[in-house]
């Protein structure tokens, strides 16, 4: 007997034994013989188990494309015992290998005529039938002896087209996501070439019914013109049914142009599992823009003339501040900078921290005072004018050892800083 007719000749064998022992019940003792007293056997209906389907056409062992996907309320067979022709990989939602099942190729045939030989049809098609699974995300069909993976299919749009028309599966939950809040903390400005962070916090909530379930929530940004920025990120949280969560992500944002530019804070969520209905889209995503001061870096002198810049909190007096006339490139400043423009209202003195707060003080006299000041060497007097002000100190404390100013000049804001000797 030829290979090919043995293996047909038992597989039928024990599909009868199997469907012997299914459908005809054990005949007890004394018990009649009659075909017509046997019970007639009962399908059970209630059988939870499903399937997914998937009809595959191959143009080549390495060509393939997915006719048709979807999910059959039938529990799927067996492959025991099928050779390791192509290899089905089921892949969860996390990347991990669920299940690798073996299964015949609709390519390979039997072929008769001469000696009986196994061959290859050019195309085919074939219908994969995998147990169903409620994390499944993707299947993999490889053809073993290349080792050389043919088609990778998406399992999520079945699974979720699935759960919509059968909300009441066991497998298949509803639970309505929404991004509640995106709020971006940032800086007062940010000085041009230099990184800040803004931090964002995005809300999330599951607002049921079904929980919980892991949400994936993206936190993205579009940077406008003259700014640049880390790219956003992707992560999951587990939300109860009811409940809400916080989650922070920090940007660096540097600037690339001086003035006012815009950003973009964009937070959506969705369930990490087809089989998790959001039956309510319109709250899943949510955009915050924030708007960035970005400013010109310029140099500045705390008492011209002095190379200590000594501050005696004691006294009562103001101390003098040179704000200078610069090129570009003067100073390592990339803007030049016309000192004599600058808006004395806008004006503010204090630390870093301070000024960020919104906490320096104003110009004391209300003006400024353009003249030629002394250079940061404390000896060389350029042919600039510079703009000379005057701040009380009492904003500064025996710890800081930096003091700035910033304000507006021309409609853009700037900001300098020197250090300092503060005593008490």
């Amino acid at each position: 007997m030829r290979g090919r007719e043995m293996l047909t000749r038992a597989r039928w064998a024990i599909a009868a034994t199997a469907a012997l022992l299914l459908l005809v019940p054990l005949r007890a003792e004394g018990a009649p013989e009659d075909p017509a007293a046997i019970p007639i056997p009962q399908l059970d209906t209630a059988d939870p188990g499903k399937s997914v389907v998937a009809r595959v056409k191959f143009s080549s062992r390495t060509s393939a494309i997915a006719e048709r996907v979807k999910v059959s309320r039938s529990r799927a067979h067996t492959h025991f015992g099928d050779p390791p022709i192509l290899a089905l990989g089921l892949v969860d939602v996390d990347g991990q290998v669920i299940e690798r099942i073996n299964t015949w190729s609709p390519l390979w045939t039997y072929e008769e005529g001469g000696e009986e030989h196994v061959g290859l049809r050019d195309s085919g098609s074939a219908s994969f039938i995998v147990p169903f699974s409620p994390a499944l995300s993707t299947m993999t069909v490889t053809d073993v002896a290349l080792a050389e993976d043919v088609l990778t299919i998406d399992l999520k749009p079945p699974l979720r087209e699935f759960c919509l028309a059968h909300p009441e599966d066991s497998d298949c939950m509803e639970a309505d996501l929404g991004v509640t809040s995106v709020a971006p903390d940032a800086p007062l400005f940010a000085v041009l070439g230099e990184p800040v962070t803004v931090t964002v916090a995005s809300g999330v909530a599951n607002t049921g019914p079904d929980g919980p379930v892991t949400a994936v929530v993206r936190q993205d940004l579009a940077a406008g013109d003259g700014l640049t920025a880390t790219a956003g990120a992707t992560v999951e949280t587990t939300l109860a049914a009811g409940a809400a969560a916080t989650l922070t992500r920090e940007y660096t944002v540097t600037c690339t142009e001086a003035g006012t530019h815009t950003i973009d804070f964009t937070t959506s969520i969705k369930p990490e599992r087809a089989t998790v209905v959001d039956p309510d889209a319109s709250d899943d995503t949510r955009t915050t823009r924030l708007t960035v001061d970005c400013a010109i870096p310029v140099t500045i002198n705390i008492q011209p003339g002095s190379a200590e810049n000594q501050v005696n909190l004691n006294g009562n007096g103001v101390v003098p501040v040179a704000v200078l006339t610069t090129t570009a490139g003067e100073y390592g400043n990339p803007v030049a900078f016309d000192a004599t423009r600058i808006e004395a209202a806008t004006l503010r003195f204090g630390s870093p921290a301070k000024l960020l707060a919104s906490a320096g003080r104003p110009e004391a006299h209300g003006k400024i005072h353009a003249e030629k000041s002394v250079e940061p060497d404390e000896q060389t007097v350029d042919a600039d004018k510079d703009a000379v002000t005057h701040y009380r100190y009492d904003v500064l404390q025996v710890s800081d050892t930096t003091a700035c100013v910033v304000g507006r000049a021309a409609g853009l804001t700037f900001y300098g800083c020197d250090h300092v000797s503060v005593r008490s």
